[in-house]
């Protein structure tokens, strides 16, 4: 019976008081780390610094910025009070298992802050199944109700694991904090108009030009894990610990990047497409001066014709603003293109010229032009008729 004592989740042993056992020493001295008792069992933690010149791609500066604080609106789409302070921000990443369900366990989850001498990661790593409680119990010391959350994708898998498995493992029912930035939504919003593709390592090549060399793909990290378990095979483990470091690292500069872009009203953008992203934040918030701003620095940024669904999108901001001039001058240009913005602009023009300028001959160009240009929805196509016969009664009077 004493055999099987070792295997139940959650319960302290003699061994784990007194001893971890060898394999878990090689393990830590391998990795780097040390091996660490509770109650519950023993872990692994192994820490990393970043100093303060550290070069992360591209990205270089310095961590130590104690008054550095940020709005929280720069990570949500609706405006959101408040600001968030550099002191509060906890990083944070797992490595599963598996992707979900009841028996995905994160064997691996790395946490980073901001220190006086640089950046430090901390990852906590379960040996074996049964020290997953040990392991817990030291991570939730982690998480607090003053700490601001740096993830991605986070929200919706790495939380909620974490939180089902303390639950599970009779540790704690909630985790503390005090807001949660996910950066997949932030990231998504400013930059997938541009690269599309906005997975981590994505972001991390095309915003940072950052290369990982040696890395491990995301859907053999499980494996790597059932290896340590069975062969206890040590040399791939320490591939997926630098792989959990570089995204913790990477999530630290990307969280800097949307914030200084958020800040700076779009002044550290270089890109017309993430420009546009950002006009588009503005324009959900009805921020319309912060719209034209965008447009003002979207037309020095290039000396090429802007994409037409960007044309008509400022040209409305226009009209909400109440500079109809530079509405209409939008308006026709793009009035003559075979496309959804043309018809649009058209059909912008047939109001502008029936009901502000009183030139109905021109209102109904406008109007046939709309007509020839796209085919609508069948109420579209019933207005755009109820237009034209209004029209042309009013030029026949």
């Amino acid at each position: 019976m004493n055999r099987y004592r070792d295997l139940i989740v959650g319960k302290a042993t003699p061994a784990a008081k007194e001893r971890a056992p060898k394999h878990y020493l090689r393990l830590a001295e391998f990795l780097g780390g040390t091996v660490e008792t509770n109650h519950a069992g023993a872990y692994c933690l192994v820490k990393e610094t970043y100093p303060l010149d550290h070069c992360h791609g591209n990205m270089t500066g310095d961590f130590y910025a104690p008054d550095l604080g940020w709005p929280r609106a720069a990570f949500t789409s609706a405006e959101e009070e408040g600001r968030v302070d550099l002191s509060s921000l906890l990083f944070f990443d797992t490595e599963t298992t598996g992707l979900g369900g009841s028996g995905a366990v994160a064997f691996l989850v790395g946490c980073g802050s901001v220190v006086e001498d640089g950046f430090e990661v901390r990852q906590y790593l379960i040996p074996d199944y049964p020290d997953e409680a040990a392991m817990l119990e030291a991570l939730l010391i982690e998480f607090g109700p003053e700490k601001t959350l740096v993830s991605f994708n986070g929200a919706a898998f790495d939380l909620p694991l974490l939180r089902s498995r303390m639950i599970i493992n009779r540790v704690a029912r909630h985790i503390g904090y005090d807001f949660h930035i996910d950066l997949l939504h932030p990231s998504r919003r400013l930059f997938r108009r541009r690269l599309g593709d906005c997975t981590l390592t994505n972001l991390e090549r095309e915003l940072f030009q950052f290369y990982r060399d040696g890395d491990i793909p995301g859907y053999l990290i499980p494996s790597v894990y059932f290896d340590w378990l069975s062969e206890q095979t040590m040399e791939p483990l320490g591939v997926v610990l630098e792989h959990n470091r570089l995204d913790i690292l990477s999530l630290y500069y990307l969280v800097n990047l949307v914030a200084e872009a958020y800040q700076s009203e779009g002044e550290t953008l270089t890109e017309v497409d993430d420009l546009h992203s950002l006009s588009r934040l503005y324009g959900r918030r009805r921020q319309t001066d912060k719209v034209q701003d965008c447009y003002r620095r979207i037309d020095d940024l290039t000396d090429r014709r802007l994409p037409e669904d960007i044309v008509l999108f400022h040209s409305l901001n226009f009209k909400r603003a109440g500079d109809l001039p530079q509405a209409v001058a939008l308006w026709q240009q793009l009035s003559q293109s075979q496309s959804r913005e043309g018809f649009l602009a058209n059909l912008e023009l047939a109001k502008y010229f029936e009901h502000r300028a009183r030139d109905f001959q021109q209102a109904l160009e406008c109007t046939r032009r709309a007509e020839r240009l796209f085919t609508p929805s069948t109420r579209v196509k019933s207005a755009l008729r109820r237009r034209l016969s209004r029209l042309q009664g009013r030029l026949s009077d």
